[in-house]
């Protein structure tokens, strides 16, 4: 069962004037790079199995492209497409895959098919790297905090029970938001059923009740059998949201400068992958945000690296793949009352207009449906479980998982295998707010994923040790 490891990255920087994904305002594509894109592969395998974990630079990764690119690694090495796990940071600065709802017909056409095979062909040559590349290796697992840098945007009213979206806040107020959010999660018992979920009301937020936030870093250090650092996986959940003053430059946002702060003090590479940021943004944006936020989150990870003490070799490992149904909203909208709504819009070029687009796509493809259909993924790597969702998925998800996991360590992914938009809370739905209104997915879907990522967590911890 000794386990071995192999780590490779690859550039996946596109050309200057792709169209870029995650605002709806952009008009024209990509006019500057301001550091360049990169997917990350570790392999991780023994006697009896092995996993691919796959973390990107980019908002999203689609299924079709995902299947893609498991096929093409499975040609290439002894991986079968299923014990392939691809994510993407989800930052809002890199290039669309597919053209979007929300683009204009000129950028539309910017959208290259040949970059993504490109993509494609990249990232399956890199899991192969990775893949011949695999020495005997030893784990170890730690976990961190890391305090201040991201708040829950979804405060709530408490007179009305609704929502009040706050995406910036003056930075005292969102640390502020920030720690209160923390310790409501630290009052969620390990292996209870949930907790507090919202403050009491706030006199510095204007009398509004502050969100619950997860600010975990979960480590997965992998050494190589010499000592030497092989790779680090690390998730956190915070929008790749941060900025800078060039909202046209390519950019792996945050992630970028937590990897290379990490990688400045460890001397070894970190992969970063999402976790359940679906309501979690940073406490600052633009000028050099982003080194504020990423170097600290990279540096917590680094001294949590530190910290791990313990190793081993004879671990378990082990993957699930299953399918899951998640409930459609009874009140999305029909393709008739959102035609309805984008006949009412004047400015056929506003954002506004372009998010109707979207939307009516998603109504025209869901239309008729009681359910869509969607992969959760899971992988055991000795005492850390390892969960994956499909979309963006709001916080309150990924502590419930964490809370019920039979895992000492637990890291919850969001984005992997899919890009299902957001996956939501029943009493996220029920205080309204733009994730459950964007979202097709309605009352239940909490209930499914939870209840099936715990299932699939339990059945990886009966694995033999």
């Amino acid at each position: 069962m000794s386990l071995r490891a192999g780590f490779a990255k690859c550039d996946i920087t596109p050309a200057l004037g792709c169209a870029m994904s995650g605002y709806s305002s952009r008009d024209h594509g990509a006019t500057a790079i301001g550091d360049p894109l990169e997917a990350r592969a570790l392999v991780l395998c023994n006697t009896y199995t092995a996993i691919a974990l796959v973390c990107t630079d980019l908002i999203g990764v689609d299924a079709d492209t995902v299947a893609d690119i498991r096929r093409k690694a499975a040609e290439v090495t002894d991986l079968g497409p299923e014990q392939i796990m691809v994510c993407g940071s989800h930052t809002h600065f890199g290039p669309s895959l597919k053209a979007q709802g929300y683009h204009s017909e000129a950028l539309k056409s910017t959208v290259s098919e040949d970059y993504r095979l490109n993509v494609v062909d990249s990232i399956a040559g890199m899991i192969a790297e990775a893949w011949d590349h695999a020495q005997a290796a030893v784990v170890g697992y730690g976990t961190g905090r890391a305090w201040g840098i991201s708040f829950n945007r979804r405060p709530v009213e408490i007179t009305t029970r609704q929502t009040v979206m706050r995406y910036t806040m003056d930075p005292d107020q969102a640390a502020l938001a920030s720690i209160e959010g923390a310790r409501l999660a630290d009052a969620w018992p390990r292996h209870g059923h949930l907790g507090p979920r919202l403050t009491a009301p706030q006199a510095a937020l204007n009398g509004i009740s502050a969100g619950i936030v997860d600010n975990e870093v979960p480590v997965l250090r992998v050494d190589a059998a010499d000592g030497k650092p092989l790779a680090t996986l690390v998730s956190f959940a915070c929008h790749a949201v941060v900025g800078s003053d060039d909202h046209y430059a390519i950019s792996a946002d945050y992630p970028g400068q937590a990897r290379w702060a990490f990688e400045q003090i460890i001397g070894g590479p970190m992969l970063f992958a999402a976790g359940c940021a679906g309501d979690q943004v940073p406490t600052w944006r633009g000028g050099n945000s982003r080194q504020r936020v990423g170097r600290a989150l990279g540096c917590q990870a680094a001294e949590t690296w530190q910290e791990i003490q313990h190793f081993g070799d004879e671990v378990p490992l082990g993957y699930v793949s299953r399918t899951v149904e998640l409930p459609m909203s009874p009140d999305y909208p029909s393709p008739d009352k959102v035609r309805e709504q984008l006949e009412a819009v004047k400015d056929t070029e506003s954002g506004e207009y372009r998010v109707l687009q979207s939307r009516l796509l998603n109504a025209e493809k869901y239309h008729g449906r009681s359910g869509v259909e969607y992969e959760m993924w899971a992988a055991r790597v000795g005492e850390m479980g390892i969960i994956c969702t499909p979309g963006e998925t709001l916080v309150e998800i990924g502590l419930q998982l964490k809370q019920r996991s039979p895992f000492a360590f637990t890291s919850v992914i969001s984005i992997a295998n899919d890009y299902a938009d957001y996956l939501c809370t029943d009493h996220a739905i029920r205080e309204g707010g733009y994730e459950p209104g964007y979202n097709p997915s309605g009352p239940g879907t909490e209930a499914v994923l939870v209840d099936s990522g715990v299932e699939m967590l339990q059945a990886l911890a009966e694995l033999p040790d």
